[in-house]
């Protein structure tokens, strides 16, 4: 009836540029470089779920999520916790704290150990930092014929601090649409997702997130690419942002490249120079040590337009804009 789990993360982020930090998400206060010359914080966590089947029908889960905080603390939060009714199969509904399903990889991003790269591509997944809202959603599985296609609906709303300023953050009416398709080694994924941001001293910004994804993984051999758009109103700028990786395994290992991209959109916004656009091209091996281990050691070389800051925060004196760096990063992810 009850099955606990986890998951876990012990990550190393080295920068180049000494006079600002790297940083994996909008929601960490510090990274590698200014802060620390090897970071040991903005990819390590650590998390554990309780799932429970109360019935055929009846399930519930809740998982908890430490990891690095715009209060520069790893206090546990409440990442899930909700209830599911299946009505069938195929329909079901679930209401509480829930998964927002923003990306091709939204149901498992925090988890290390399901993806090949030290952490998702931050150009595409640090537009929309956030992971979860309190709500409800609905899902309805069909197919025929070898595929299958999976249309879910959520409505919610989340309060989250992002930083700079790790200022408070309020998400409300947040809709999602979103289409998943599988035949045989093959995944597709749009979605649509609109929320009204609620900012400190500024007008509400209403948010719209346009997302498509592929991906193709035979087994010996994996092809994916995601494409995000991303419209608001006249507090910061939209982005066009996405990537395209791609792998060989051979034994244990994994050898991958990724080159991804951010462009912030160009129109007039209540902050002013705010651009965090931004290339990377990235290379990696992943080792899987033994069963539910894996090792990972990524090499990215990010470079940004002249005046973009991109992902980097915390900048000192001496730093001018446009400032990109080369990014050493080992991770060891596991399960239980």
């Amino acid at each position: 009836m009850f099955t606990l789990s986890g998951f876990g993360t012990l990550g190393m982020a080295h920068s180049t540029l000494g006079t600002a930090d790297y940083i994996g998400s909008s929601l960490q206060p510090n990274g590698a470089g200014a802060t620390r010359k090897y970071d040991f914080e903005s990819d390590s966590k650590l998390g554990v779920q309780l799932s429970a089947h109360l019935t055929d029908k009846l399930s519930a889960v809740i998982q908890v999520l430490a990891q690095h905080e715009y209060d520069n603390s790893f206090k546990p939060r409440l990442e899930w916790a909700n209830v599911k009714y299946a009505f069938t199969p195929d329909f079901s509904v679930r209401v509480g704290r829930i998964e927002l399903p923003t990306f091709l990889n939204s149901e498992y991003r925090n988890v290390g150990y399901a993806f090949p790269w030290v952490r998702p591509p931050v150009e595409m997944y640090n537009t929309q930092p956030l992971t979860n809202s309190d709500g409800a959603d609905v899902s309805y599985r069909f197919g025929a014929r070898g595929v299958s296609n999976t249309v879910r609906v959520a409505y919610g709303h989340t309060v989250s601090h992002v930083n700079p300023g790790a200022f408070r953050t309020e998400g409300k009416g947040i809709l999602s649409l979103d289409d998943t398709v599988e035949v045989g080694n093959f995944t597709g994924h749009a979605g649509y997702q609109h929320a009204t941001v609620k900012l400190p001293m500024l007008p509400d910004e209403p948010v719209n997130v346009y997302t498509v994804a592929a991906s193709y993984d035979p087994g010996r051999w994996f092809l994916q690419a995601e494409l995000a758009r991303v419209t608001t109103g006249q507090v910061t700028p939209g982005y066009l942002s996405g990537y395209v990786t791609g792998g060989v395994r051979y034994a244990k290992a994994t050898f991958y490249a990724t080159y991804a991209q951010e462009h912030s959109l160009d129109h007039p916004v209540a902050i002013p120079n705010y651009n965090t656009g931004q290339r990377d091209v990235s290379v990696g091996v992943r080792w899987d040590v033994v069963k539910n281990v894996d090792l990972k050691v990524q090499f990215d070389h990010v470079w940004l337009p002249s005046n973009s800051t991109g992902t980097y925060i915390n900048q000192q004196p001496g730093y001018t804009l446009g400032s990109g760096s080369n990014v050493f990063s080992a991770a060891l992810d596991f399960v239980f």
